[in-house]
């Protein structure tokens, strides 16, 4: 896919999108200067490169990617040695003009400044899911598992009217943080913390300035866009702690162990924040890997899904039906595709489509157990669940007109039926049909 804005091809070096490409070069662009703390020519060769990867940079029009730059080379400026001579600095400024110009040449001055004097729905969209993370973590202690924090969002917490799709938070941090539990949440935020720990420069040490500001400007430019998750751009972070752990291990210093509560008071003491603004904003979902719970107490109905009957937006859809209830209405279970089925003692089972991973012995014992048990165009046969005809006449069965399901006629054999006009096997008004009128 090419990426552009106002007709101008934003730079993307294979990596499926110029933000990634961004924080990748503002991480070179950091680690160029490597060179001018161990030789003196070093510092003409890191300049000629520093200006090239920025150009490079500034084609990618991305603003996290600026402010991974920036923040990145905030320890190059406090810890580099002083004083700078008088050639240096006008080849510094001639650098910085000459990227200057080169930004407003492209227009990407516009970008950059975009969202300060109108809004900017990328901005605004941004800060509306970040504003839901502490809620998506304070909702599910165990985490929303690896690589649901996109749909965990859409389906629970994104407003209603709001059509967007996102596969992560548009945050590497966020996206990890919501798909861990709280263990996990510390610890990622620990070994943050120790990495910039063990690469905090001294008088001694000037130079461990160039690998703490390879982190910083990696972890900013995860903070604005999910890129961490390409494995191109960890290798320049990683290369960067390589000689920090070798001069440790060589030299034997390590930062005195009392320091190292440092970066682990600090992740305490964010996720207990995180936990305390999650309670605030809680959307009144208990969710996880394998099951989402609505509403308080145990569930009094529990809804397998299966997208194509009840549709990518299932999430949207019930939150939609229950927002006319009561509050305090019973509480609604869902299992997630290819979860295991809950323990049902006279509950409310609705089965939909396909019951992926479920053993049909498995399928009949819960349906026995259940106290009213309705199917929306199921995809397995009657005679798969091995119920009694009593028992199957009690189950209520819909189909859409127009289902391709094998499993119809056998269906309308052995159990109750009911046929619904201009619809297939996705059926859109789902919730009216199979749970409770509001009251």
């Amino acid at each position: 896919m090419e990426f552009y804005y106002q007709d101008f091809w934003r730079m993307d070096w294979g990596l499926g999108n110029p933000n990634k490409t961004a924080a990748l070069i503002a991480t070179g662009m950091v680690a160029v200067w490597a060179l001018a703390f161990f030789r003196r020519w070093g510092f003409w060769l890191a300049l000629v490169l520093f200006v090239g990867l920025g150009a490079c940079l500034v084609h990618t029009y991305s603003r996290g990617g600026m402010l991974a730059l920036a923040a990145g080379l905030v320890p190059l400026l406090i810890f580099a040695r002083r004083p700078w001579p008088k050639t240096r600095l006008i080849a510094l400024g001639l650098a910085f003009w000459a990227l200057i110009g080169l930004a407003v040449y492209w227009q990407a001055h516009e970008r950059l400044t975009q969202g300060i004097a109108r809004e900017d729905r990328s901005i605004t969209n941004r800060l509306a899911i970040w504003s839901a993370a502490p809620a998506m973590m304070t909702d599910a202690p165990g985490g929303w598992g690896y690589g649901r924090a996109g749909q965990a969002y859409m389906q629970w917490y994104q407003p209603l009217d709001a059509a967007e799709r996102y596969r992560t938070l548009v945050n590497s941090h966020l996206t990890w943080l919501v798909e861990f539990g709280w263990p996990l949440r510390w610890a990622y935020l620990f070994a943050w913390g120790a990495v910039l720990l063990l690469c905090w420069p001294g008088r001694a040490t000037r130079w461990l300035a160039v690998p703490m500001g390879v982190w910083i400007s990696f972890g900013i430019g995860a903070t604005f866009s999910s890129v961490a998750e390409s494995p191109w751009l960890w290798i320049l972070p990683i290369i960067s702690l390589l000689p920090v752990l070798g001069y440790r291990l060589w030299c034997v210093h390590w930062p005195r162990p009392r320091l190292w509560l440092a970066p682990a008071g600090a992740a305490a003491v964010a996720c207990v924040a995180l936990w305390v603004a999650g309670l605030a904003t809680s959307a009144g979902v208990h969710g996880g890997s394998e099951r989402v719970l609505l509403g308080s107490g145990a569930p009094a109905t529990w809804v397998v899904i299966d997208e194509t009957v009840v549709g990518q937006s299932y999430g949207k859809t019930l939150r939609r039906f229950l927002k006319s209830r009561a509050p305090g209405a019973t509480a609604i279970g869902l299992v997630l595709p290819g979860s295991p089925l809950p323990a049902i003692n006279g509950e409310q089972l609705i089965l939909t489509g396909k019951i992926s991973g479920a053993a049909p012995g498995d399928l009949g014992e819960l349906m026995r157990a259940a106290g009213r048990v309705t199917l929306l165009s199921p995809r397995f046969f009657p005679q798969e669940v091995r119920l009694e005809p009593d028992q199957l006449r009690r189950v209520e069965t819909i189909f859409g007109e127009f289902s391709q399901s094998p499993t119809t006629h056998s269906w309308k054999e052995h159990a109750q039926v009911r046929t619904l006009r201009g619809v297939g096997d996705y059926i859109p008004d789902w919730t009216n049909l199979i749970l409770p009128p509001a009251t």
